[in-house]
């Protein structure tokens, strides 16, 4: 800083208020770099959320013409090939479609279906093919069934993901491209909230139930 003084004592330099001497040093080869670093990264962090939201499209698209092609098929045929051909259970279906069993039951005799169950079986079946060539997974009726990897007290499955219409979440899961929790904090972000005292477990005969948890 320069400060110096009339013959009056008038202040003149810095602190007059004129124009500094300072002269910032030359940018380094250290600072040049970091500063591509931050327009790199901006670029990048841009592209990422467009190529997530294109990825969510084509996704959609996918499913919709995987679908259209599953409902030209008989509401027998899709009951073939979801419960003979993937082993889903009957009571699964039923919870997809938002029917009873009784209901799957006398289609597989031959009853009408609506077209809007129709088209939910045909989605559902779209859906397993999809995993199976895409995750992959060999056996997705099972692995929609399973419980996710929480912690004690937590629960939910692939299944339930897929009831609520998170296709998308379902499947950046399904491809691990995140963790349970990492998918869970973005379609339910007060999860953890909702601990329950009961677990599920497979009793004597193999079958799902549910008792208190010990602590």
């Amino acid at each position: 800083m320069t400060v110096s003084t009339t013959a009056g004592g008038v202040p003149t330099g810095t602190i007059a208020g004129a124009v500094s001497d300072y002269a910032p040093a030359a940018p380094s080869e250290t600072r040049a770099l970091s500063l591509r670093a931050d327009y790199l990264r901006t670029e990048v962090d841009m592209l990422n959320g467009e190529m997530h939201e294109l990825h969510g499209e084509v996704r959609q698209q996918d499913m919709a013409d995987r679908t259209r092609e599953k409902a030209a098929k008989s509401v027998g045929d899709l009951l073939e090939e979801l419960a003979g051909g993937r082993g889903m259970g009957w009571s699964d279906i039923a919870e997809v479609v938002g029917v009873s069993v009784s209901a799957i039951r006398k289609w597989r005799k031959g009853g009408d279906a609506s077209p809007g169950s129709r088209l939910k079986l045909a989605q559902i079946a779209a859906l397993m093919d999809v995993l199976e060539e895409k995750a992959p997974i060999a056996d997705p009726a099972g692995w929609m069934e399973m419980d996710l990897p929480l912690a004690a007290g937590y629960y939910i499955r692939p299944l339930d993901l897929y009831l609520e219409g998170h296709i998308d979440a379902l499947l950046d899961l399904a491809e691990r491209r995140q963790e349970a929790v990492q998918v869970l904090d973005r379609v339910r972000p007060n999860w953890r909230e909702t601990r329950s005292d009961f677990e599920v477990f497979l009793d004597g005969d193999g079958e799902r139930s549910i008792r208190r948890r010990e602590e």
